[in-house]
């Protein structure tokens, strides 16, 4: 209560380590907190789509590597970033939906990339060049493999 005018609080976004690898919603929605009060008439803010690109094709890649880049994935990436293209991420993007030049440019990521002090690990020294050429063809050969109209021979 304030100056007799009763409010409700509550707090609402992504949160903890399902909101970190899962979406609930196709829109941007940070954690924020809404407050209510009875007779209140302000209309919710809006909320912006979440930017996602389509499912990832033209990262050239050995299909030879897909097997031992899913086991490189699977023992280094899957925590965070969870299958390609099985589902859409979260606040940890699905590198199925990431973009050509990101995954291209994996080993700039990997090995003290940019993104180490968003909490991405660095892996130099746990990864090596081929590794990421594995973890790449893994990645591009997965969204192949699901791709909606892929034709099956």
């Amino acid at each position: 209560m304030v100056d007799g005018k009763q409010y409700v609080s509550i707090a609402v976004g992504w949160g903890g380590v399902f909101g970190l690898s899962t979406r609930a919603t196709d829109r941007k929605a940070p954690g924020t907190v809404y407050t209510f009060a009875i007779g209140g008439k302000a209309k919710a803010p809006a909320s912006a789509p979440y930017p996602m690109a389509e499912l990832l094709q033209g990262v050239k890649y050995d299909p030879a590597h897909v097997a031992e880049g899913q086991k490189l994935y699977v023992n280094n990436c899957v925590f965070c970033h969870g299958v390609p293209a099985v589902d859409k991420g979260g606040n940890i993007p699905n590198l199925a939906y990431v973009g050509s030049g990101l995954i291209q440019n994996l080993d700039k990521i990997v090995f003290n990339g940019p993104y180490v002090g968003q909490g991405m690990p660095d892996f130099t020294g746990k990864l090596t060049a081929e590794d990421v050429i594995k973890i790449q063809a893994f990645i591009q050969g997965t969204a192949d493999a699901v791709r909606p109209g892929k034709s099956v021979d």
